[in-house]
């Protein structure tokens, strides 16, 4: 692993996530049973993975529709604008300020991070595909 740019504590959080599957710790399937808030915690109790990481898998490979990342920068830094903020809100002041988003807060953040990139000029996804052809 290290051959391939991994830096030892990426190596032990890689080896920590690969124990904890292979121990039934995760579970795709279970995961996917788990409310919300259990699948964080469950997801987050392994060495390497956070709230955060917890909430984008929810977000996109789960596809919930009320899981609202507020720990992430861009989400910050985007609502700050759009709010008019001095500064970046922390991650439980957004939170707060996501819950009239409710139940639709994953909603929400797709726009935050789309409004974001357009406000620094970042392209998407998409747009990095069109402009790279397919080989």
């Amino acid at each position: 692993m290290r051959g391939a740019g991994l830096s030892r504590p990426k190596i032990g959080h890689a080896r920590a996530v690969a124990e904890a599957f292979a121990s039934g710790v995760l579970a795709t399937d279970a995961l996917a049973a788990m409310p919300d808030d259990e699948a964080v915690r469950t997801i987050s109790s392994v060495r390497g993975l956070g709230v955060w990481s917890a909430e984008i898998y929810l977000l996109f490979a789960l596809q919930r529709s009320d899981v609202f990342p507020a720990g992430d920068l861009a989400l910050q830094a985007a609502a700050a604008h759009i709010k008019g903020l001095e500064s970046r809100p922390s991650a439980k002041a957004l939170r707060e300020l996501a819950i009239p988003w409710q139940p639709h807060r994953a909603l929400a953040a797709r726009l935050l991070w789309h409004w974001w990139r357009h406000v620094t000029g970042r392209p998407s996804m998409d747009d990095e595909a069109v402009a790279t052809p397919a080989v």
